[in-house]
């Protein structure tokens, strides 16, 4: 049985930004497997978030805004969101970027091969593949799939953000190049769903169209292809273009926490760590986050090396998906709220959950009371 000192089961967002981040630090030398069935060299989704500082990934970034759209059915707002930039990465550059820069370091190995276990024995953590079976000292366990099924708890919301995106070209300027549409509410609406569109211009010529839905079911082909054409042609009034490639992804929305790891040496990451958060699907910047502290906990030499979310705001997110799920309050009404009125940066600090107990007060008190209530009572009695 070979051993490693770490091994990494998955090298999507999570597996690589872990390995990305050890191959920069004193531990780059221990002996580190990445082993994952899919080899990833195809341009597979596009990664996108806020940020204030420069990121480690800056010179892969395809684009970034400083300005947003906001659209409701009555109203529309351009924001500058400065100090914050909205960036965007391809997958495929994400993808080549850090395995280029972790092939340089030979300590670690890959191997393409399919996930058949992992578990413990006499204490020590091990991954069996069909031929082969490999121990070490820790196991980051980032293969989360979105078939994969929890045991489900009555008073939890299960939602799901899903998405169908098609990268457009047109002869024609279509597109406002340094301004995002974070989110368009003008896109029909049903209840018990938040549906927006959302749109990543990289030219005036080029862009990213999405449709978007937070539901508890995933829609058919047919219907993201009727929703997305509305809203380019209807909405967009974009109507002259060609379609050169396209994307659909699928986010966990759960507040039921993911099941812990029976061992404390085999550490979940990436998806099945929480990292998408609950509220908003966002996770690419959270996965960096969690990734690092995992690796500055290793180089400590604490036992306990889980980084853990703060809890107020897993509260904050289980009583937003209350309302979302029960209809106790339009969803446009309530991101219309957030951004009318406040500045973009306190909310983006607080989805970042780096905000103080005061802007969190702030927030709680812009929306309207009785909703938020109920969902909250609701949620204190399932525990």
């Amino acid at each position: 049985m070979e051993t490693y000192d770490y091994i990494i089961a998955g090298t999507g967002a999570a597996g690589l930004s872990l390995a990305f981040y050890l191959a920069q630090s004193p531990l780059k030398d221990k002996k580190i497997l990445l082993i994952d069935k899919n080899i990833k060299n195809q341009n597979d989704r596009t990664w996108s978030f806020w940020q204030k500082d420069v990121s480690p990934f800056e010179e892969i970034i395809q684009q970034q805004w400083k300005n947003i759209y906001l659209f409701s059915k009555k109203e529309s707002a351009k924001i500058n969101i400065a100090p914050y930039t909205y960036k965007t990465i391809k997958g495929i550059d994400f993808y080549n970027f850090t395995q280029n820069f972790i092939r340089e370091h030979t300590s670690f190995k890959w191997l393409q091969a399919d996930i058949q276990n992992l578990d413990i024995n006499q204490k020590q953590p091990f991954l069996q593949t069909e031929n082969q079976t490999f121990q070490a000292q820790y196991i980051f366990d980032g293969t989360w799939k979105v078939s994969e099924t929890y045991k489900k708890k009555q008073g939890y919301h299960y939602l799901y953000q899903h998405f169908k995106g098609w990268f457009i070209e047109s002869q024609e300027p279509i597109f406002d190049a340094d301004t995002m549409h974070y989110m368009d509410f003008r896109v029909p609406q049903k209840d018990s769903e938040v549906r927006f569109g959302y749109v990543l211009p990289f030219s005036a010529h080029k862009g990213l169209v999405e449709f978007t839905v937070f539901s508890d079911n995933l829609l058919s082909e047919e219907q993201y292809i009727q929703e997305l054409k509305n809203y380019l042609e209807n909405i967009l009034k974009i109507t002259k273009y060609s379609i050169y490639d396209e994307e659909f992804g699928v986010i966990p929305m759960f507040d039921q926490p993911f099941p812990k790891s029976d061992h404390p040496n085999i550490i979940p990451i990436g998806t099945k760590a929480g990292c998408a958060k609950a509220s908003t699907g966002f996770a690419f910047d959270r996965i960096q986050r969690h990734s690092k502290q995992i690796v500055e906990n290793l180089i400590k030499g604490k036992k306990d090396i889980q980084p853990i979310f703060t809890k107020k705001y897993s509260l904050y997110d289980s009583a937003l998906l209350n309302v979302i799920h029960k209809n106790r309050l339009p969803s446009e009404e309530i991101f219309g709220r957030m951004f009318q009125k406040h500045p973009v940066q306190r909310i983006f600090r607080f989805l970042d959950e780096e905000s103080s107990l005061w802007e969190d007060i702030q927030i709680m008190n812009s929306m309207p009371w009785l909703p938020f209530i109920k969902a909250i009572g609701q949620n204190i009695l399932r525990e």
